[in-house]
């Protein structure tokens, strides 16, 4: 356990180091995602199963553009940290998340049109002041404990709104650039045993709003 705090604290220092001296682009987003029984195989197709907990949370996350290639590639990057509120429904009492991630996103241009959506992928921790009820079933299902500190994992699929004529003019001369609304995915897992003494972990999927300043 003390090995892997300190490797966690180290992640954690290269994850918000980009922070510190980035010039780019910022963004704040929102999301509220409710808690998943799917597979994070299919989750990403929309696939949704909800747990019979039905927990909740809702977060805010704060980023900045580090770069807007990755080895050459137009793959944007950003470091990125978040906090959330964690509804447990009655199961026990409430919970606060933190996250540190570093998250690649990529625009892709729909076929036959001029519009665009942006996917995102991000790899991270995750840090919560108590574990999910969905996620303590999901383990004790294997006679064993989850961590307050696990892997994390996040997938979003936004549409950007300034490329929409009838609302570009919304960010005409203002502090928002752009906005987007989207899918999203926020996944804490184990990575195979690696943050636990087994695999587990818990999806939780819902909805975003974007703002980039």
């Amino acid at each position: 356990m003390y090995r892997r705090s300190l490797a966690a604290i180290a992640l954690t220092a290269t994850l918000l180091s980009p922070l510190a001296h980035a010039k780019g682009e910022q963004s704040l987003r929102v999301h509220w995602n409710k808690s998943s029984e799917t597979d994070l195989g299919t989750v990403m197709i929309g696939d949704f199963d909800g747990s019979p907990e039905s927990n909740y949370l809702v977060g805010a996350s704060y980023g900045y553009q580090y770069s807007d290639t990755l080895f050459t590639l137009p793959i944007e990057m950003t470091a990125n940290v978040g906090v959330q509120w964690l509804n447990e429904r009655g199961y026990q009492q409430d919970g606060y998340g933190l996250t540190t991630f570093i998250k690649a996103h990529y625009r892709w241009r729909l076929p036959w049109t001029e519009k665009q959506i942006r996917l995102g992928l991000a790899e991270g921790l995750s840090y919560v002041s108590r574990i999910p009820m969905s996620e303590v079933r999901d383990f004790a299902t294997k006679d064993a404990r989850s961590e307050k500190l696990m892997n994390y994992l996040e997938w979003t699929i936004d549409v950007p709104l300034r490329q929409f004529g009838a609302l570009e003019g919304l960010f005409e001369g203002g502090a928002i650039k752009d906005a987007s609304v989207g899918f999203l995915v926020w996944h804490r897992s184990s990575v195979f045993g690696v943050f636990s003494e087994t695999g587990g972990g818990v999806n939780f999927m819902g909805f975003s709003v974007e703002a980039k300043f």
